[in-house]
């Protein structure tokens, strides 16, 4: 066996090709499959995650994240002018998919735990197929609404960072998960600028309901991939609490109710500024495929946020890092109304991509900071509900001010404000774990 890297988790990771360009990160960290006596499989963590699992799981949050957190922004226009369906209604469903995907990623966690990645993933990519062919077809807003909901929510509690994260940190030894994790973020960062040009060229060469075709069969696909190609890892019976215990633990200190509070209004903002980001640049001037190409680049732009986290929480503190990201996303949503032009939207582009992919490993250190370790998972699970939450209701009350006040600007004024406020009451340490 080969001694297990001691080093920087940058410098236990190795970037090589991946079609050309893009993440080949191979992490210092893995499994040795072995066959119990029942015939089922478990782990042995050893030093090094097989490259095809790290693809298989990092091709997962690509398509998780891209298909339906990023790529239904840039339907949402079109959908609405063929249809003439309602923007309220439309956004709705965006915000209730989120936080379905929250709702359902805890039943998963529980499945996982239960029956394994390869029976869940399996079911995942079977299911995926008719439920995309629904949305597609669906001639009435409220079939369209009921199918988009429990699309999204499927697609997000399969392949957004709570399952496969679960499945990751049952793969390698605790002294490697945050290597093998952060990794997986890093792929996580290409969904954007894949999936936002590849949904704008589907709508352009096709339409809107055959995108959501070809993007269900790709969901199935890859679901289907970590099936076959993961090891099914289950854990210790006992090891998850109930929700309802969860829920009841978290709210009993003071600290952890502001983040919460915080981390809701992250999900109003965030789950907004990426809905209305090609819709906005769209209404302000810009072509369908320059405002996807434009929020691709936004999406890339996350690595700059997510690269120098150690360094940012190393000199300012993890209360700091967290506050700024919070007020750079306010920044963001003031910007948006005025991208009519390219440079203005690059402004955009840049603001948001650092501030919403500071966003996302900052919370964890922050609460990492907060609570002590042995809360931290059920302080993370319950956060990831109240995050879903306002990610739901964020689209939901822009639709409903953009259908009054006939523009998206209001949203926006009122996001920024929301944002702003998280940022200023991001609660102060009183403790370290």
């Amino acid at each position: 066996m080969r001694r297990p890297y001691r080093g920087h988790w940058w410098r236990g990771a190795r970037f090589g090709r991946f079609g050309g360009h893009g993440p080949s990160v191979v992490a210092r960290v893995g499994t040795v499959i072995v066959l119990s006596s029942a015939g089922s499989m478990t782990t042995q963590p050893t030093d090094q995650l097989p490259k095809r699992i790290t693809i298989a799981l990092g091709l997962s949050v690509v398509v998780g994240f891209g298909v339906w957190f990023y790529g239904y922004g840039v339907l949402l226009e079109p959908i609405r002018n063929d249809t003439g369906w309602s923007e309220t209604v439309l956004s709705s469903v965006y915000g209730t998919s989120l936080f379905g995907a929250g709702i359902l990623a805890t039943v998963v966690g529980r499945w996982l735990d239960r029956f394994g990645s390869r029976a869940v993933y399996g079911l995942g990519a079977i299911a995926a197929v008719p439920v995309y062919l629904l949305v597609a077809s669906a001639t009435d807003q409220r079939w369209f609404a009921l199918a988009g909901v429990v699309a999204g929510s499927l697609t997000g509690a399969l392949g957004y960072y709570a399952a496969v994260h679960t499945v990751v940190a049952r793969l390698v030894p605790a002294d490697r998960r945050a290597a093998a994790i952060t990794t997986n973020t890093l792929w996580g960062a290409f969904a954007s600028p894949v999936f936002l040009p590849l949904m704008a060229w589907m709508v352009l060469s096709w339409e809107w309901r055959t995108a959501l075709r070809v993007s269900g069969l790709t969901v199935a696909f890859v679901f289907a991939l970590v099936a076959v190609i993961v090891p099914s890892v289950r854990g210790e019976q006992g090891e998850v609490p109930s929700l309802r215990r969860s829920i009841a633990d978290t709210g009993k200190d003071p600290i952890v109710r502001m983040l919460l509070a915080t981390t809701f209004a992250g999900g109003v903002a965030t789950s907004l500024v990426i809905l209305y980001q090609v819709p906005m640049m769209v209404t302000a001037g810009l072509s369908l495929a320059t405002a996807s190409a434009l929020a691709g680049a936004r999406g890339f732009l996350q690595l700059a946020g997510r690269i120098p986290m150690p360094w940012l929480v190393g000199r300012f503190g993890s209360r700091s890092t967290l506050r700024v990201s919070h007020l750079l996303t306010g920044v963001a949503c003031l910007v948006l109304p005025f991208a009519a032009t390219v440079p203005v939207a690059l402004v955009f582009a840049v603001v948001a991509g650092v501030a919403i992919g500071a966003l996302v490993p900052v919370e964890s250190i922050f609460t990492a900071d907060a609570v002590p370790v042995g809360s931290l998972g059920v302080v993370l699970g319950v956060a990831s509900l109240t995050r879903g939450l306002g990610a739901a209701l964020g689209p939901t009350l822009g639709g409903v001010l953009t259908s009054v006040a006939d523009s998206r600007v209001p949203a926006l004024l009122v996001t920024a404000m929301i944002a702003v406020a998280a940022g200023i009451f991001v609660p102060a340490l009183h403790r370290r774990s």
